[in-house]
């Protein structure tokens, strides 16, 4: 995929979360709660006006149902004000979620201008796609956030709504619930609830194997689980000189070079306290704007790829950000040594088993 399909993909699925919220219209209740009040004022007046000369079961008969039908119209305005709150509330919710999304979009937007000119190199590339990708994760924990609000609301309805269903007393003037609640009901705009789920799986993994690969034109090969590369190009030199270097440590540096073009600098051999670069064992991946976002991801993907094929490659460990990485998959922590390339901030450390200094 280009870099503009990417733009355009991402401008697409930002903008059908967006739509999730509707316009976004305002409430500020339920407009019937006014009418039922009016007419309960009316039918109490009309009570109040029955002439004492009606007598019987016709006159009895008309005071009860109406007895009953204000009890009813009671039972409905008190779950009118209890329900409408929620609805407001919905519809406060919806409005402030399509203008957090407005935001990402915007922001998306502002960024993709500001990457743009520098779009031709490799670090550019992967710039805009990191950018991208964060906006994605910021549009995905919106529509989170909103569904759980969303559930909590629906709940709090469903329960305010219960007295929809009672009666007066008696058998007159029956007012139970004709009135669908819960989480079905639209609320003008309201959470779209349900909805967010399946909105969600089209925004998830969208950019996971561009990011993965560190490629933002998807050169460097086919991709294994999880988006990360295969081993591309051990048949050719890496950016290590290898006239020192061992076997598995020379398929390191070749396998880095062809899965992370972004990678411009890889250090082998040099004297050190140490006996990892002197013997050959051990790389140093410089990792291009190391104290960015970007640069982090880069060191991370790095390591996530020499641990994903770390039997292949003959990994020993790796050390990256004060953590040595090992290839079983864990880590921990070390101690602070005082400056970013002691502590191993501005390049990835790589050691290998070794092999001899034979092949690759």
């Amino acid at each position: 995929m280009s870099l503009q399909g990417l733009v355009d993909a991402t401008a697409t699925s930002l903008g059908g979360a967006r739509d999730m919220y509707g316009p976004g219209a305002t409430a500020t209740g339920l407009p019937s709660t006014a009418g039922l009040q009016s007419l309960k004022t009316d039918l109490t007046a009309s009570l109040d006006t029955v002439p004492t000369t009606w007598h019987g079961n016709g006159g009895g008969g008309y005071k009860q149902s109406g007895g009953n039908g204000i009890a009813a119209l009671d039972n409905v305005i008190r779950a009118d004000g209890q329900v409408g709150p929620q609805v407001v509330a919905a519809s406060t919710d919806s409005r402030d979620g399509r203008s957090g999304m407005n935001t990402v979009v915007d922001d998306t937007r502002n960024g993709v201008n500001a990457i743009a000119p520098s779009t031709d190199t490799p670090a550019g590339k992967q710039a805009l796609v990191n950018h991208l990708d964060g906006q994605l994760d910021r549009a995905k924990a919106l529509l989170t956030q909103s569904e759980q609000r969303g559930q909590m609301l629906s709940t709090m309805i469903r329960g305010a709504g219960g007295g929809y269903g009672a009666r007066g007393m008696g058998g007159g003037m029956p007012m139970a619930g004709g009135m669908p609640m819960g989480a079905g009901m639209s609320m003008g705009g309201g959470s779209p609830m349900s909805s967010f789920t399946r909105g969600l799986s089209g925004l998830g993994g969208l950019f996971t194997p561009l990011t993965k690969t560190g490629s933002a034109n998807g050169s460097a090969g086919p991709l294994g689980a999880k988006g990360i590369p295969a081993l591309p190009g051990l048949d050719r030199p890496g950016l290590a000189n290898e006239t020192r270097i061992q076997k598995y440590t020379r398929r390191i540096s070749r396998a880095i070079t062809a899965a992370f073009p972004e990678i411009t600098e890889i250090g082998g051999y040099r004297p050190d306290s140490m006996h990892w670069h002197p013997d050959g064992l051990a790389l140093d991946v410089m990792i291009p704007q190391w104290d960015t976002p970007g640069g982090k991801a880069l060191g991370d993907r790095v390591v996530a790829f020499v641990q994903a094929h770390a039997q292949e490659l003959g990994l020993a460990h790796a050390i990256w950000r004060q953590a040595q990485h090992n290839p079983d998959g864990s880590s921990s922590s070390m101690s602070d040594r005082g400056s970013p390339t002691a502590n191993h901030f501005n390049h990835v450390h790589i050691a290998s088993i070794g092999g001899g200094f034979d092949g690759y």
